[in-house]
């Protein structure tokens, strides 16, 4: 078999496993993308692999036919297996952030990476160790972090993207360290001129061709600008060497291994898709706060400008403080009126809904949450009711979500109790959790997710919170006309 026969087999075995193997993200990946999802990004991936890896592949000098097949088969073999097991095992454990986690694709990149050890060998897999760290660097969870904390703009968002276009420029022509330097500085460069100049033409663009546009435009450029000045005074033929053969043997063994490893990655499932909420609200322009209904009066309310970075420029957050006007004994046996907080979140972009789940609204690293229970409050809404223990403060509070659309705009309504009755209680303050959270899903990663489950609820206020729900879901639409069929 001839040196461009056997690379041709290899690379069309590597990449049909990672397809087909991961078939069922690539397609959830693509409906995320054509909402408006930013994970879209994931397919700008592979053409940044391609940039960086071209620049590595034609540096790569002749390699000695060492090889230890058996290493190849055992390395390979057992990423194999980590990839079956982060699919089936870890994946499951973080169902409700699948769309903020996307665990799946890490799983196919432990999976490529251990294909590619088993069709190509170990050493020379291991040349392209910085494809590696670049791949790893666009985890969604990194490229999120890295673009709330720049703001959550459209811009922070292709921002990021371009700086690692120019990471991945900076590697394809880093033959030395100035060079590679260099490289970074005009991609990103190019890259920033780019991403003002679609922005200013299309402020609203599609956030795909957003992320897409800068990245490969700018590694376009500048690949090709270093490549001439590299070639001047000579020929800019790009195929100059022979291609050689791979230095590791190829086996049917490794073939079948990969095909059968990939045949039970494509058998997993997925955990559902989050939809945004499709339930009708109130009617009339939507409102930062909610009517107080009867039997209610408002304390004070609180708006928080951070919820910009994870829900788009346009959403808002605000608090509203409610306190009942008079004593209902069966909420307080010592006769103090009972508070609740309502948490009103809007948002036009439906799809962040599912991607940021109630919870990650707050800090509750150290809470166990208990199942959910469903509560009618009437006009076709179903609340989701359930309890976190905050094992630090010894502290239990009592939630109750729902969703309705107003118009453009998705609305997440969050009301909170807690088992604490003085007027010094201390609620649960929305504000940035992301490395709270993260935190969280460590400590269910390394022991399972009884650490922040609670298996014994107590829904004491399940009642106060029931009637809390039902009187606001009521006093947002406007009283029938006398005689009239509600």
């Amino acid at each position: 078999m001839t040196a461009v026969r056997s690379l041709v087999v290899r690379w069309t075995v590597l990449i049909a496993a990672v397809v087909l193997a991961f078939l069922p993200t690539w397609r959830r990946l693509a409906v995320e993308a054509s909402g408006g999802a930013v994970s879209g990004y994931l397919f700008v991936v592979p053409l940044l692999a391609v940039v960086a890896g071209q620049g590595i592949a034609r540096r790569r000098a002749g390699e000695l036919p060492i090889h230890d097949r058996q290493t190849d088969v055992i390395v390979g073999g057992l990423g194999a297996l980590a990839a079956v097991a982060v699919q089936a095992l870890w994946l499951p454990r973080y169902a409700d952030q699948y769309a903020l986690l996307h665990i799946d694709v890490a799983a196919a990149g432990i999976f490529a990476i251990s294909a590619a050890i088993l069709l190509f060998g170990l050493r020379p897999v291991g040349r392209f160790w910085p494809l590696v760290v670049l791949v790893i660097a666009l985890s969604p969870v990194l490229y999120r972090t890295v673009a709330v904390t720049l703001g959550g703009s459209r811009f922070a968002y292709g921002l990021v993207l371009v700086l690692v276009a120019g990471a991945a420029g900076g590697i394809a022509v880093g033959r030395t360290a100035a060079r590679g330097v260099a490289g970074f500085l005009v991609t990103v460069a190019v890259g920033v001129a780019l991403l003002r100049a679609v922005l200013a033409v299309s402020p609203t663009i599609h956030i795909l061709w957003l992320q897409l546009i800068p990245t490969v435009g700018a590694s376009a450029v500048a690949g090709t600008a270093f490549y001439l000045h590299a070639r001047r005074g000579t020929t800019k033929r790009v195929l100059t060497r022979p291609v050689q053969n791979p230095s590791a043997t190829s086996t049917r063994s490794s073939v079948l291994t990969v095909a059968v490893v990939a045949a039970v990655l494509v058998t997993l499932p997925l955990p559902n898709t989050p939809v945004p909420p499709s339930v009708a609200g109130p009617p009339g322009p939507p409102a930062a706060t909610l009517a107080v209904p009867v039997g209610w009066r408002q304390i004070q309310d609180e708006t928080f400008p951070w919820v910009r970075s994870f829900f788009g420029q346009g959403a808002t957050l605000t608090r509203q403080e409610w306190q009942a006007a008079a004593v209902n004994p069966a909420w307080d046996g010592k006769g103090r009126p009972r508070t609740v907080m309502v948490d009103t979140l809007g948002t036009t972009n439906g799809a962040s809904l599912g991607v940021y789940p109630e919870r990650t609204l707050y800090r509750l690293s150290s809470t166990r949450t208990s199942p959910s229970l469903r509560i009618d409050l009437g006009r076709d809404i179903t609340g989701s009711l359930y309890t976190s223990v905050d094992d630090a403060l010894l502290l239990t509070w009592t939630k109750l979500v729902f969703e309705w659309v107003r118009g453009p705009v998705f609305q997440r309504v969050t009301v909170v109790s807690v088992d604490n009755h003085d007027p010094d209680a201390q609620f649960p303050i929305p504000e940035p959790s992301m490395a709270s959270n993260l935190s969280a899903l460590a400590a269910v990663f390394l022991r399972g997710n009884t650490v922040v489950g609670d298996d014994r609820p107590d829904y004491a206020d399940a009642d106060l919170l029931t009637t809390v729900g039902r009187d606001l879901v009521a006093a947002q639409w406007p009283p029938a006309p006398m005689g009239g069929d509600r």
